[in-house]
């Protein structure tokens, strides 16, 4: 069974005391910190963290406070930074060992937990939401006698602690004590017969007993409770399965998948009664879709290949056997299955090969009696299972297939030219000041300021003509505005009459070539399909293409020339930046990959860098320092990279 441990998470927030009158404005940011993250506006309280820890970076409770944000906002690895700095600032700072211990137990660094929870009992000995924590950490590394007596503790001073029962109840159940785990399921039900949980655990321990009909009953009781509950319907479709009354088992898959549509293990369940049940083309449906979201899983491809042969669809039977070989070249049933659908497509050669092959490696785990490999080769055996909590259904089910999620160029942070925006708007250029700049400011007037920021669709500041704007400054300004309503060419004709006044101007050159770049990107879409530029395993889409050698020729020109101005303006991190952003257009990642680099050495504060690197180190299959990087985003100010972490880093 698998355990579904639910921590308790301490609410309670430390009380600083600030008393010098100096200090009045960091009790300001703390306390709206805490105010922020009470009201689960976790990106705004990160805001005001973040002013606190830049004023006074001493404070212990700053960086707890911002760490707990970005626990529930699902960057762990960030939250763990920010706990560690906690604990660094005072060291028997109690709540920030049990919060970085919660994050190392879901990071799955149970030794990290466990010493982290062993210092904070020896502050607190007698805590219940330490021992309630450590609990949890027992029964997940399966030292179920020690998470016993954690719990037991816990009930023994807070006997009304429901959670405790049912996490007892999971523990004695995992050491075949079955009565004991009964007895704590009901407990937990005595004391609160309209807790949800309570129901669903009984009844998945009545499923296990194969007593379905009381299984049934608690389950039905759960769901009345709790209507939003995808395990719920998850297990009561089993128990459906298990009576045989298979359209109501589909029927409760069919829930799960209207709430999360990519629930594989439902998929898949639903797919192998389908089968069952003679709906081949709708399981055919099913394993389609599983076989995008889980690109590495055998059995999927396996099961879908008795689909497609039961179907008479003979080659892509085979095409499905080859995969699930590829995936586990020893599966010695996949080899008969294939032989059987070469066969039937006349490949008498390939079938006897297949036959052949099949036969030495069932003699060779007969001799070796390796009864896991055995199953492989039992030819009785169609693996229609539904399968249920712990399964061996392959780490496919819980990766990411990142290239087929990310596209370019939605997925990516846009490129960064210079142009005006409100003077209240933050960005991590406003500071960067040049001649060209400052005549830029005084032409546009008051209300805005000319920076390097991601492009805005606002054009309506006027220029000032009373200040004698030279000619580069009108034409540059006209050209912005243009392209802020996608009149590319008409915006790169007015930036080369801007250059024309100006050749050596630099900083005209960038937004120009940025511009063309845009202008190529723009005309791109039109010429392949709408996600033709796209980071897909094998599959770039139709760039090969005239259209798309044409539009390589003018990102790799972009490159080129602004590589050349980097050799002059080597402390403006926006060109790299904007140079890793045209080599993802040609998708180099490792060169995009050194760029964005470059860019966070020179400003370490320039949040879209940091966003747009961790996105390539994620389609490289770098999860752990990709979440890293888009945390730190997150904690810079933008405030999308908390969606992504929630999409990609839970």
């Amino acid at each position: 069974m698998k355990k579904l441990i639910k921590p308790v998470i301490v609410a309670a927030f430390a009380v600083l005391t600030f008393t010098a009158s100096a200090q009045l404005n960091k009790a300001y940011f703390y306390y709206q910190g805490q105010r922020l993250i009470t009201q689960d506006k976790y990106t705004e309280a990160i805001h005001y963290l973040n002013t606190l820890i830049e004023v006074d970076s001493t404070i212990a409770e700053g960086w707890f406070l911002r760490g707990v944000a970005k626990y529930y906002l699902n960057d762990l690895q960030g939250a763990k930074n920010d706990l560690s700095r906690s604990i660094s600032k005072n060291p028997l700072f109690t709540i920030a060992y049990h919060y970085r211990a919660i994050v190392n137990n879901r990071l799955a660094r149970y030794n990290d937990a466990f010493n982290d929870l062993e210092y904070a009992l020896e502050l607190r000995p007698d805590n219940q939401e330490l021992l309630f924590t450590r609990g949890g950490t027992y029964i997940q590394t399966k030292q179920y006698s020690k998470a016993i007596q954690d719990y037991s503790r816990v009930i023994r001073s807070a006997p009304n602690n429901i959670d405790s029962w049912i996490n007892r109840g999971i523990a004695k159940l995992n050491s075949t004590d079955t009565l004991g785990a009964l007895n704590d399921f009901s407990q937990a039900i005595k004391l609160n017969p309209f807790y949800s949980e309570s129901y669903s655990k009984r009844s998945r321990l009545y499923l296990e007993k194969k007593e379905f009909d009381i299984a049934l009953s608690d389950i039905t009781q759960a769901i009345n409770l709790d209507t939003t509950s995808t395990m719920n319907y998850f297990i009561r479709g089993l128990i459906y399965n298990a009576k045989r009354n298979y359209s109501a088992a589909i029927e409760d898959f069919d829930r799960v998948l209207s709430i999360d549509p990519k629930n594989s293990l439902s998929l898949y369940n639903r797919a192998l009664i389908k089968t069952q049940t003679g709906a081949l083309n709708a399981a055919l449906e099913d394993y389609d879709i599983l076989t995008r979201l889980n690109p590495n899983n055998v059995l999927v491809f396996y099961n879908r290949a008795s689909v497609n042969y039961e179907l008479g669809k003979f080659q892509n039977a085979v095409n499905d056997y080859t995969t699930a070989i590829t995936l586990f070249p020893d599966f010695a049933n996949a080899y008969f299955n294939r032989s059987a659908a070469k066969s039937r497509l006349g490949n008498n050669a390939g079938a006897e090969e297949d036959y052949r092959i099949a036969n030495e490696k069932v003699k060779k785990y007969k001799a070796s009696s390796q009864e896991a490999y055995l199953a492989m080769a039992d030819t009785s055996k169609k693996f229609n299972n539904l399968l249920a909590f712990d399964t061996d259904f392959g780490s496919g089910f819980s990766e990411i297939n990142l290239k087929n999620d990310i596209n370019l160029p939605t997925g990516f942070l846009p490129f960064i030219k210079l142009q005006p925006i409100s003077e209240n708007t933050k960005t991590s250029f406003r500071d960067y000041k040049k001649p060209f700049i400052d005549e830029l400011n005084k032409a546009v007037g008051k209300g805005y300021q000319f920076t390097y920021a991601q492009p805005s669709q606002q054009s309506d500041y006027i220029i000032d003509t009373s200040v004698a704007p030279a000619k580069s400054v009108v034409h540059f300004i006209k050209a912005i505005q243009l392209s802020a309503r996608n009149k590319y060419n008409q915006a790169v004709q007015e930036y080369e009459r801007a250059l024309g006044f100006e050749p050596k101007n630099q900083f005209i050159d960038i937004n120009l070539t940025i511009e063309k770049v845009e202008m190529a990107r723009f005309i791109d879409q039109f010429s392949n399909d709408a996600n033709a530029v796209s980071f897909k395993m094998g599959n770039i889409g139709n760039v090969n293409n005239d259209q798309g050698k044409s539009t390589n020729y003018i990102y790799n020109e972009a490159i080129d020339k602004l590589k050349g101005i980097e050799i002059d303006l080597p402390d403006l991190a926006v060109i790299p930046y904007n140079i890793g952003n045209t080599y993802l257009l040609t998708e180099e990642l490792e060169l995009a990959l050194n760029e964005y680099n470059k860019a966070i050495r020179i400003e370490p504060r320039f949040s879209e860098a940091w966003f747009n690197r961790g996105l390539v180190r994620l389609i490289k299959g770098d999860k752990q320092n990709g979440c890293i990087d888009i945390g730190k985003s997150g904690e810079l100010g933008l405030n999308q990279a908390y969606s992504l972490i929630q999409k990609f880093c839970k």
